[in-house]
């Protein structure tokens, strides 16, 4: 390593990028922002040392709440207070879709009326207010930057929202879509937080200019109107995770060379992957033994019995009352009733199955033009009336879950990996980074890239948290079974420990390694960093009897306003 990376001051300009992943993501993150608050650098929070922080999709909520509150010079009990009450009591998903209500009051009757956009509204109602970029342009405590990714389909690369006082570039957005000081200063941070929580499948594009247009932002509806005359749609922005899921990429272009004393990772995505296994059909038995010749053919034939025993119950019900002469009385006007019942029931028939077989032709017809007709004329080859649902089966769902896993868990992984070997196989970084992943203090990840004996060093009452936070799935609420099991104090409390080990690993390293620069160090700054490490060898060891201590001492003390 060249003398000029060696380390001067490593926790001087920290760089937190907070990943995407929902409520999990959202929570965990909390638990780092918590320990790194509670670390005591220089006689203040070592969160105070970031000079950047760049979020993704579940990350974006914590980052923007944090970043909106310390400008309102609120303290981080208090914005750790806001944050806990509503990760633990908002059900995104029901509130939002209640908004798509045909009743239910449309705020901004310009923005689409879709999930994503009622969403935003949330956001607004519980996360942010009013607030706007302008907010943001100057940043609290040592903050230089911020960035909350999202990731647009026109190009195919990554959407920023940043301030850009300080940027290298005068204008956020990307290099092919520009958003310059005027239109940037009036996007509200709750359609940020929408557009970089966006999830394809789980919603719709937000569209950009015109989803993020308001009653207070005149530049967004001229940017839309000059869209208009120049015949140029709206473009669709979504989560930031299809791009980066990490974040990474905006920390390392912030500048060309490394600007940054530590690049702290926070991360609860998984580098594993679930390997894809074959459907294995059940026995070919029942409707599954059946062609889809034999299946048409059996409903034919039913819809012909069902039909005879419709005409003759309507010629029966009428023809009864014949015996008494159509007299006045209960039966004559029961099977005149049931005449009337019969007649509606075979119409409605008739004309429901009509309209099926009209949408199953339309839907056909849909199908069949997407594929190419070089394919058509080979699969003409394939008897398709004569195969059964036994053999069908397996067919579309091996199709079908090889699709999802390319796109759920390969194509992820793959930008995954990507993004962190640009930061880990750059030599450059050796001793400025810190990964910081939910999985991380798992027995079984633990064993892969650690030494050393795991219930020596980590001990059974971290693991058990550990690993129940690790298997929380990605969503925007908690469930009720999840509420009773505490799984946000779960994620919390493993955001926690697992900052408090890495900073302790972190800083070993960089006081045992030659190469550091460490020894080089003046008194002074050695003397912080040794302060640092003593706080995380003593917190560790309280995680280790109490996973808890933290999240439970938090909740006891009542936040203070301001600091």
């Amino acid at each position: 390593m060249e003398s000029n990376q060696k380390l001067i001051n490593p926790l001087d300009k920290i760089a937190l990028s907070l990943s995407g992943g929902g409520y999990r993501a959202a929570s965990f993150h909390l638990g780092t922002m918590a320990y790194l608050n509670r670390l005591i650098y220089d006689k203040n929070p070592l969160l105070q040392n970031l000079r950047m922080i760049s979020t993704v999709s579940g990350g974006t909520i914590t980052g923007v709440v944090y970043v909106l509150m310390r400008k309102q010079k609120v303290s981080f009990e208090k914005i750790y207070e806001l944050l806990l009450q509503q990760l633990e009591s908002l059900d995104l998903v029901r509130t939002g879709i209640t908004q798509l209500n045909p009743d239910a009051v449309w705020k901004n009757p310009g923005k689409t009326k879709n999930l994503i956009n009622a969403f935003a509204e949330q956001y607004k109602k519980h996360f942010t207010g009013n607030a706007v970029m302008a907010e943001l342009q100057i940043l609290p405590d040592k903050l230089e930057q911020v960035v909350f990714n999202s990731t647009e389909f026109s190009n195919a690369i990554n959407f920023r929202f940043k301030n850009i006082s300080l940027s290298l570039t005068s204008y956020a957005g990307n290099f092919y879509n520009r958003i310059y000081g005027p239109e940037l200063d009036e996007v509200s941070m709750a359609d940020i937080i929408a557009a970089s929580s966006c999830f394809p499948g789980g919603f719709e594009p937000m569209l950009w200019p015109d989803d993020f247009i308001h009653d207070q932002s005149p530049n967004l509806s001229a940017l839309k109107a000059s869209n208009l005359v120049k015949q140029q749609p709206p473009m669709g922005v979504m989560d930031g995770g299809i791009f980066d899921n990490q974040g990474i990429d905006s920390i390392l272009s912030y500048s060309k060379d490394p600007y940054f004393d530590l690049i702290i990772i926070s991360d609860v995505a998984s580098p594993d992957m679930q390997a894809f296994k074959p459907f294995i059909p059940g026995p070919k038995e029942g409707i599954k033994a059946y062609t889809y010749s034999q299946l048409k053919t059996t409903a034919q034939r039913i819809d012909q019995r069902i039909n005879t025993i419709l005409s003759l119950c309507l010629l029966l019900f009428p023809s009864l009352p014949l015996f008494w002469h159509y007299e006045h009385n209960i039966a004559t006007g029961i099977f005149l009733g049931l005449s009337g019942v019969t007649m509606t029931l075979m119409i409605s028939k008739n004309y429901l199955l009509r309209q099926f077989q009209k949408g199953r032709s339309w839907l056909a017809a849909k199908l069949l033009a997407l594929i190419p007709k070089f394919y058509q004329e080979k699969l003409s080859a394939l008897d398709i009336d004569q195969l059964s649902l036994h053999r069908l089966e397996p067919l579309i769902m091996d199709r079908a879950n090889s699709l999802i896993t390319l796109l759920i868990e390969v194509f992820l992984k793959i930008v995954r990996r990507l993004n962190y070997n640009t930061l880990y196989e750059d030599e450059r970084y050796k001793f400025k980074r810190i990964d910081n992943r939910i999985k991380e203090l798992t027995e079984a990840d633990f064993k892969k890239r650690q030494k050393g004996d795991y219930d020596t060093l980590i001990g059974k009452n971290i693991k058990k948290v550990a690993e129940e936070a690790a298997t929380c799935g990605t969503s925007l609420w908690f469930t009720d079974t999840q509420v009773l099991d505490q799984t946000l104090r779960k994620l919390i409390a493993s955001g926690e420990f697992t900052m408090c080990f890495n900073m302790k690993i972190y800083l070993e390293k960089i006081m045992t390694d030659s190469c550091s620069g460490y020894a080089e160090m003046d008194t002074t700054n050695k003397t912080l960093i040794d302060e640092v490490y003593a706080q995380c060898i003593a917190d560790f060891d309280r995680f280790r009897k109490d996973p808890y201590f933290m999240y439970d001492e938090m909740a006891a003390k009542p936040a203070v306003a301001k600091r």
